[in-house]
């Protein structure tokens, strides 16, 4: 048999105890493990008599028991309830602070707010210098092999034009002793 109509029929009183509080002389559960067996004839409420199903890890019954249990939560006696309402009535509504009015805050805030942005600006600079010098480290280096590059290429083209000119006058003399070879330029 399903216990389901029973639960929906005090989770429906709870919500309407919850609004208006708990009628005086009504003994009412004020934790899950006395909501276990609880009856109230006057209001139509036979009870659920075990444990098993007023669980909150039940599969069939345990969401409806976990609302429950949250409206258990919120159960107070009428007279309270009274209170409360009459309390907020008289409360004003909170007003809102326009968005343009500064917020004050205190000296010692804003130092340390100062401190902590000039320390993150700090480390930010020295990240940044580092980087500056290891760019530029870099670059005297690359310089550096240019410049020898330059050097070796300009060696390279005068000992080539040197050979190429030995080269020529061997050919010559060899030419002009033989006989046989013919000098073009």
């Amino acid at each position: 048999m399903s216990k389901m109509p029973e639960f929906e029929k005090i989770k429906a009183l709870f919500t309407t105890w919850v609004e208006t509080g708990v009628p005086n002389g009504i003994e009412y559960p004020k934790t899950q493990s006395a909501a276990v067996g609880w009856k109230c004839e006057q209001f139509g409420i036979s009870g659920v008599g075990t444990k098993t199903y007023f669980n909150t890890r039940s599969p069939e019954y345990g969401k409806i028991v976990q609302e429950i249990k949250a409206l258990i939560a919120q159960l107070k006696p009428q007279a309270e309830v009274r209170k409360l309402s009459r309390k907020q009535a008289n409360v004003p509504a909170p007003v809102p602070a326009p968005e343009n009015k500064r917020v004050y805050v205190p000296q010692a805030t804003r130092t340390y707010r100062a401190q902590s942005q000039a320390k993150e600006f700090e480390a930010e600079l020295i990240a940044t210098v580092t980087q500056l010098q290891q760019t530029r480290e870099a670059l005297v280096s690359l310089e550096l092999s240019l410049k020898i590059e330059r050097q070796t290429t300009e060696r390279l083209r005068a000992e080539k034009a040197k050979l190429e000119q030995d080269n020529a006058q061997l050919t010559r003399l060899l030419a002009a002793k033989t006989g046989v070879l013919h000098v073009v330029e």
